[in-house]
């Protein structure tokens, strides 16, 4: 099966909240942030959105697979860029979803849990993959590889920045050693365990490490 990769539209977005809703329902850093179980599905929802429609799509890029050209999303890439552009009135229409998606009773700890992410987070200016997803009728058909393949493969030959992530399983740390990405210090929260990995900005003119 070939896989289309592009960005997605505005009227798109919804669905890629879905997408990504689905696939960390239960990730553990995800419940560090968006706690408890109270219209868990819907609060997820409303964070996702909030991320699509802020750092990502200003300054960064927000890549969906398809099957064919201008197809159904079946996958999602999540991206905040070295410079966030988002405007201010972005911003504020956000407001309201990070209040529903965190809780006011739980946000301080949401909060703690944002800072120590970000304080793990390289200094020099980078491309941080906050979330990618495979819609579940699309597992193993070498979908997250082709969304992986297309941004890293961007970033090479473009912009020749470093790339970051935060694995929260040693399958996906393992997945993405194979990218190039390493290790480069765990962030605990609540019990709950990340590993910060980096992958090294490229040095070649055509992108080579």
């Amino acid at each position: 099966m070939s896989v289309h990769i592009d960005q997605a539209a505005d009227d798109e977005l919804e669905v890629c909240a879905s997408i990504l809703t689905a696939a960390f329902l239960d990730d553990p850093v995800v419940r560090t942030y968006v706690r408890g179980e109270r219209a868990r599905l819907a609060r997820l929802t409303d964070l996702h959105l909030a991320m699509l429609t802020s750092g990502a799509r200003h300054g960064g890029a927000v890549d969906v697979a398809r099957t064919q050209p201008r197809g159904e999303v079946i996958g999602v890439g999540v991206w905040e860029g070295p410079t966030d552009t988002t405007p201010w009135v972005a911003r504020l229409r956000n407001l309201p979803r990070l209040a529903h998606a965190y809780g006011l009773r739980e946000l301080p700890a949401s909060l703690r849990s944002q800072h120590a992410f970000a304080e793990v987070r390289p200094r020099v200016p980078h491309w941080y993959l906050a979330e990618i997803a495979v819609s579940p009728r699309a597992q193993g058909l070498g979908v997250g590889t082709s969304l992986l393949s297309h941004r890293l493969g961007a970033i090479d030959r473009g912009e020749h920045l470093p790339a970051f992530l935060e694995a929260t399983t040693d399958g996906s740390r393992r997945l993405y050693e194979r990218w190039g990405f390493e290790p480069s210090g765990d962030v605990v929260v609540d019990g709950v365990t990340a590993t910060a990995m980096t992958r090294p900005a490229a040095s070649g003119v055509d992108g080579e490490r």
